[in-house]
Parts: structure tokens; sequence; C-alpha cells
């Protein structure tokens, strides 16, 4: 006898089918034109639930389709808040010391540094006992580390970056300045007691902003949170901000680095930055990297004098629309999965971005202009002092 089958797709599968239709639309929908606009999608809607575990932290949640649990957790303990009585690479440390244990415990998680904050992602089973045992010991690890001496003595060896001389020329005098990795001579001088001391006062509760997503209901994420970011027994470290660097452009042989306005409450500026970002790896595709912050994002372009020469060119309207449909495609992949969502919420909270952020970058991307192309030019895309 014949039978019916009914088809049915993984989530993944979805996933993918979601981003073909939408890059389809954005391509086929532009056959007609010939100018810069193009047809966006809508904006993808967001289920999001904000609020403060009694610990101080904020949390950002949205329930997602996925078969494990996203947990990210941004504390303001990044490299530019190692200062004295800190020293230089206090920070890198820290986190070494943290992934190293992780690692021993099989914790899944890890830990990474940026300017501004220490980083720790994680992956939570849905099985409840063993999530239950994971949290246990991830609360540990970021409440009471070991910091073992023979992994300190280890993290202690500094390796040399290339980027490190033209970040620090750019970053002179600012707390951004670093190095991330710190020096040889501040790094024999760092002992545990400073490491736990450090510890103690920036990764605390009061100064981390996290994000949760996953197949789980807000209550379920409440209690998740909740067990993980117990009140801490330790006073937080005050301080949360620094003046920020002027807007400058610098380079070492071929590669550029520009110091731009930062993230923090200004979403119409970032999109723009967002905007300009797109354009560049269209008009030479070479390694070029935003990195955001709360008082400087910094632009880092590698062959910057060929690019400086090729932006004097006008720019057609064809890059432009790749340019859009490449930023669209990019903020809806950052929506698609479990773990994008949490590091696009989590980002959102860290800057104090409005959770309409989406709709203000999708408006931004669908008017951008080539004049506004020439403002970002004329503000950031300048050649560095000779």
């Amino acid at each position: 006898m014949p039978t019916d089958h009914q088809l049915t797709f993984s989530r993944t599968s979805l996933n993918i089918l979601i981003l073909v239709c939408v890059v389809l639309i954005l391509i086929f929908g532009q056959s007609s034109r010939d100018d810069a606009s193009i047809d966006t999608p809508p904006v993808p809607k967001l289920d999001i639930s904000i609020w403060q575990t009694d610990s101080g932290a904020t949390v950002w949640f949205s329930p997602k389709l996925d078969d494990h649990i996203y947990i990210q957790l941004h504390y303001l303990a990044g490299f530019s808040f190692n200062h004295k009585p800190f020293g230089s690479g206090t920070s890198q440390l820290l986190a070494s010391l943290l992934n190293h244990q992780a690692r021993q415990m099989k914790l899944p998680t890890h830990v990474a540094i940026t300017p501004d904050f220490i980083e720790v992602s994680i992956k939570l089973s849905t099985d409840p006992l063993v999530m239950n045992e994971q949290i246990k010991g991830l609360s540990a690890l970021l409440y009471r580390p070991k910091l073992a001496a023979d992994a300190l003595n280890q993290a202690k060896k500094v390796l040399p970056n290339h980027l490190d001389e033209l970040w620090q020329q750019a970053y002179l005098g600012h707390a951004y300045e670093g190095p991330k990795h710190g020096t040889p001579d501040s790094m024999s001088s760092i002992h545990r007691a400073q490491v736990q001391k450090f510890q103690q006062g920036f990764l605390h509760p009061t100064r981390v902003f996290a994000s949760i997503t996953g197949s789980i209901s807000e209550k379920a994420a409440q209690v998740i949170m909740e067990s993980l970011l117990p009140i801490s027994l330790y006073p937080a470290n005050t301080k949360r901000s620094h003046v920020p660097q002027h807007s400058a452009a610098y380079q070492q042989a071929n590669v550029g680095l520009v110091v731009m306005p930062g993230s923090y409450e200004q979403a119409a500026q970032l999109a723009n930055q967002m905007m300009m970002l797109n354009v560049l790896k269209l008009i030479q595709p070479t390694q070029i990297q935003l990195i955001t912050g709360n008082t400087n994002n910094t632009l880092l372009i590698e062959q910057w004098p060929s690019l400086l020469s090729s932006i004097d060119t006008d720019l057609d309207s064809d890059i432009m629309r790749q340019a859009k449909r490449q930023s669209i495609i990019d903020s809806i992949e950052r929506t698609q999965t479990a773990l994008a969502l949490s590091e696009f919420l989590v980002w959102l909270n860290r800057y104090h971005l409005p959770s309409s952020f989406l709709n203000k970058q999708f408006s931004i991307i669908e008017n951008w202009q080539d004049k506004d192309w020439q403002s970002v030019k004329k503000q950031w895309l300048q050649s560095p002092p000779n």
C-alpha cells in the first residue's frame, strides 16, 4: 500500500534554508536596479528577557532550540584594568590559569581577554545531573580558582606579538596601551597573591555582563544563573570606565591601525562602522579586523597603503549593494544558532545597546549612501602623519 511520507528537517538544515532564502532575496531582488538600494528581509524577531541576579549580574536571555545551553560571562576585567597595584599582564595570567584548570577539570568553558573584558564562554549539557555537576565546577572555577604555581610559572612566558608595538603606539598613555600579554619584567613581578586579589575584585558578579540561550524556559534560565553566580564574599573593584582615546590612524610597515570611537551606548555609530568594514573588505579583499571596546574601537588592516590608494576612487553602486547584502547576512547569522545568539546578546548587554539594535542596524544599512561612505572615510580613513 502506498504510504505518505512527511519531510522533516533538522534545526541546522532549517537555519541554513533560512539563510539561503535571505541570500536569494538579496541577490535577485535587485536585478532591475541601477542604484545602491536593496530589498531588505524582515528584521529577526527576538524574544529577549533581561534581569539581575541576586548577586548583581545583568543577564540577557532568549530561548533557542538547541541540544546545549550556552552562557557568556563578560567581566569588566580586561587588560585595560592592569594598572597599579596590578602589573601589566595580570588579566592574561588569570585567563591562562582559568583555562588550565578548566582543562584539568574537563569543564565545558573557554576564557579569553580583550582590552575591557575577560570573556568566559560556557556550553552546558541539558542532562540535569550532568548540568548540575558542570555548574558546581564552573562556579568553583570562577569564585575559588586554584591558581596553581606550576601553571602560573608556565603562563608567565611572554610570547612576542608583531602588533604589540603598533598597538602601544596608537594607545600610548591610554588604559588600552597594554601590552595585553605583559612584558618579561612585569610578568616576573606578578605573584599568586596579586592574581588572586585581582580575581576576587574583578571577576565579581556585579562586574559581569551575561547571556544565556537554549531550549529552556526563562524560569529555568534564572535558576541556572543564580546557581552559577552566587553573591561574592569579596568587595568588587569600583573602576569601570576609561577616558576615550582620540581618533587617529597609525602605520607600521604595511599594517594600519585605526583608532575610532567606542561602542558603549553608540548604536548608530557602531552600525556605521560595521557597514564601513564590509565596504573595505570588498574594495580590497585582505585581512581586516574590527576590535570593539567600550571607549574605543580599533580597526586592524593588512596592506594599509594599498587600501588607502583604493579608497580614493569613487565607490560604485555594485560594491555598495554587495556590502549592504553582506551586512544583512552577517546580522541575521548572529541570531540563527543558540551559540551565535548568546554571543550577540552579551555583546548588546556589555555595550548598553538596545534590544532593538537590529532594527537600527537594518535601517542604517538600507539607507546607507555615498555621502555616508564619504563621511566615515573622512572621519577615520585618513593617512597617518609622517
